[in-house]
């Protein structure tokens, strides 16, 4: 056991942890979910592992401890809470969903529903539309079916056999970093090198939502926001490129649900995955907010609205989980925003 859990047990089991955390200014927490499984199924997936948080009875455990210890806010409240001037006093949390998972509509939003719990759920109506998985899953699903013993991609030999997960770790680092010129073939040029073809329609349009899911769960509660048209990473992108992207994404999310979209969730989300002009551009397509990702908790009354700052949820309710959203100073981070990035007001 480490310190940081060492010290999340003392505080959880002790009933320290709430005295303690009145020490902590004013906290906006922003969670952030991809896939949910069900109880009992398994870890590994013929897709990307790394998505894959609780389980619904697990998950459900986390919403209502968050229920009884913060103000569960919607999109709207938080952009509010995001555009005051001043520290304000409270704990407050948002739950959000990336990608447009089916598990979000079969399992998570049960959970939610059941417990009055507002949400976002990011989408890129791109993958919608044609029916794919993104990127990161088709990379998994065609390393983990070779049964090649390495390939040759992009100029390099990688291992396959027992270092799968680590050669899909690299290609996704790929497609992250590199620009998009250099790896907009990579999925084709990668089954030809794997010997694997592409997963079959019908099971990529079983991971995902349908348009009449997210228009369900768009009038009952959750909020659709803009992960992009087709979820490439920006930073890889043209300026030009960039726009497309988050000009289609908005317009189509507005022609099928016909309400406004306020927020974008930057595709990977880390500061090197979006840019200054990202930033930029995202204001003057209109979204009000964009998030990124892996970034922090955030301060009430210092907050860059389009740099709102959230955070994986663990795959587990333990008292880590409880410390790290009600004490993020002691058991988290905030990584400030680069000063490449802070020209955008």
């Amino acid at each position: 056991m480490g310190k940081k859990e060492f010290l999340a047990n003392l505080l959880y089991h002790s009933g320290l942890i709430h005295p303690a955390a009145r020490l902590e200014r004013s906290r906006i927490l922003v969670l952030n979910y991809h896939r949910i499984r069900a109880a009992g199924e398994p870890i590994e997936s013929p897709f990307d592992d790394g998505v894959f948080g609780p389980t619904q009875p697990e998950f459900e455990r986390q919403i209502t401890w968050l229920k009884k210890n913060f103000d569960l806010v919607t999109e709207s409240e938080l952009l509010e809470l995001v555009n005051i001037s001043g520290a304000r006093r409270g704990r407050y949390a948002t739950i959000t969903f990336d990608d447009g998972y089916r598990d979000n509509y079969d399992l998570a939003w049960p959970v939610l529903r059941s417990h009055s719990v507002p949400a976002i759920f990011f989408i890129c109506p791109g993958l919608m539309e044609s029916r794919r998985l993104g990127w990161w899953d088709v990379i998994a699903y065609l390393v983990k079916r070779s049964r090649k013993a390495a390939i040759t991609i992009l100029g390099d030999t990688l291992p396959l056999g027992s270092r799968k997960r680590e050669t899909i770790a690299r290609l996704h680092d790929c497609v992250k970093l590199r620009p998009r010129l250099e790896t907009h073939n990579l999925l084709d040029e990668l089954a030809v090198a794997c010997d694997v073809s592409f997963p079959d329609r019908a099971v990529q349009d079983a991971q995902l939502m349908t348009w009449q899911q997210v228009r369900e769960v768009n009038e009952r509660g959750v909020t659709i926001g803009s992960h992009t048209y087709r979820h490439p990473v920006l930073a890889t992108l043209s300026e030009k490129e960039q726009r497309e992207e988050m000009e289609k994404s908005k317009q189509e999310l507005e022609r099928r649900l016909e309400r406004p979209v306020r927020t974008l969730a930057y595709p990977v989300g880390g500061y090197q995955h979006f840019t200054a002009a990202s930033m930029r551009i995202a204001r003057e397509c209109g979204y009000a907010g964009a998030f990124s990702f892996q970034t922090g908790g955030n301060v009430a009354g210092d907050i860059h609205p389009y740099n709102i700052r959230r955070l994986a949820a663990s795959a587990q309710f333990d008292p880590l989980f409880a410390c790290s959203a009600v004490m993020p100073r002691v058991f988290t981070w905030s990584r400030p925003l680069p000063a490449s990035h802070r020209s955008v007001c």
